[in-house]
């Protein structure tokens, strides 16, 4: 078992999964994520982990380096939306920086284990939906997907931390 900061675990729980759970829930039902719940969750977010950071001096570091990771992935995510939407859509991009924040944020082998998982999780959903559909061009909800990350982390932490060596 991997030690998980209990502080961004309530962040995890309090302010990205109520969002999250919703967003997923309309991503797979109409295929977008609203602004208004991004926001929401990116705000819970942002503003659970800037208490965190407050609250436990031990965790200033932790929290910070969480949260450069997840302005560099989101600037990154928006800049590949607007050059090749087919690859990943605006919403997904936006929701991205607040995946890898909480992610980060309980820990680097719960950011990694996410981030692999969530991509193995797509790649099989999307070989899935061409398999079925027979063509291409048909899109599949990357949101639940994507959203499912942090927990699929902690999940795979274990199995992270064994092939790192530890």
């Amino acid at each position: 078992m991997i030690p998980i900061p209990t502080g961004a675990l309530l962040v995890l729980l309090l302010g990205y999964l109520p969002p999250a759970l919703v967003l997923s829930a309309i991503d797979a039902r109409e295929h977008r994520l609203p602004n208004r719940l991004l926001g929401w969750m990116s705000g819970g977010t942002l503003g659970g982990l800037l208490l965190v950071a407050a609250a436990v001096p031990a965790q200033r570091g932790a929290v910070r380096t969480a949260l450069v990771l997840g302005l560099v992935a989101g600037v990154a995510a928006v800049v590949l939306a607007l050059v090749a939407p087919s690859l990943l859509g605006m919403g997904d991009a936006k929701a991205l920086p607040a995946v890898v924040a909480v992610s980060a944020a309980l820990g680097g082998e719960v950011l990694i284990g996410g981030l692999l998982a969530a991509a193995v999780l797509a790649g099989l959903a999307g070989a899935m939906v061409l398999a079925v559909a027979r063509r291409g061009g048909v899109r599949f909800p990357l949101g639940p997907i994507l959203l499912a990350a942090p927990f699929l982390g902690i999940v795979a932490a274990p199995l992270v931390r064994q092939a790192l060596g530890g």
